[in-house]
């Protein structure tokens, strides 16, 4: 079986032979955009600890930003973790996909339905892929990161993070495919709040 994140690159040739970056350069990765400008960034070798910094960024963006947000967790435990974050950026964002391992879909009951879809990819290329993705204007971007184990599961991640939309659409593609569902940063339906 292919994985998540080669079923990716190898229809991007320009993405796949990338140079290998530093993502976690805070000299040269001072601030979200200056991700963005980069347009791709290949990484490899890279520690859990170092992308919470970026994962954290692109997940402030889309509270100031009021944009969507995909975020996908290896397992229940690592989402858990973050819940609590979670329940409070859900107030300050349209729509959010939070996708993991779980073992139960509905393990979040506390989630508010109008905001946020909680879906399982256990048993999928995507459970072990750390994603996050949002919107700026009109493009996305996204951090995409395989866990490639180490001395324990979880220890090094590779993968890229992009701001090229065809690129991150066909990440979103990928995981609609995997999970039949329909994540769709174009079209979101709010509801309306009544007052």
């Amino acid at each position: 079986m292919v994985k998540f994140l080669e079923s990716i690159t190898n229809q991007f040739p320009e993405l796949r032979d990338t140079s290998l970056v530093d993502v976690t350069d805070r000299n040269r990765f001072d601030t979200l955009m200056s991700y963005i400008n980069a347009e791709y960034l290949n990484f490899d070798k890279v520690k859990r600890t170092d992308l919470y910094r970026l994962s954290m960024m692109i997940e402030e963006h889309a509270q100031r930003a009021y944009a969507p947000l995909v975020a996908t967790f290896e397992t229940e435990h690592l989402y858990k973790y973050v819940e609590n974050r979670y329940l409070e950026m859900l107030k300050n964002i349209p729509k959010a996909w939070i996708i993991g391992g779980f073992d139960n879909p509905f393990f979040a009951p506390q989630t508010p339905p109008d905001k946020a879809e909680i879906l399982t990819c256990a048993g999928t290329t995507l459970q072990d892929m750390w994603i996050v993705i949002s919107k700026h204007n009109d493009y996305l971007f996204a951090l995409v990161a395989q866990d490639i184990g180490g001395v324990e599961k979880g220890d090094w991640f590779k993968g890229f993070f992009t701001s090229k939309t065809e690129v991150v659409q066909k990440v979103i593609d990928e995981m609609n495919h995997l999970m039949m569902t329909d994540i769709d940063f174009f079209n979101i339906q709010l509801k309306e709040i009544s007052t």
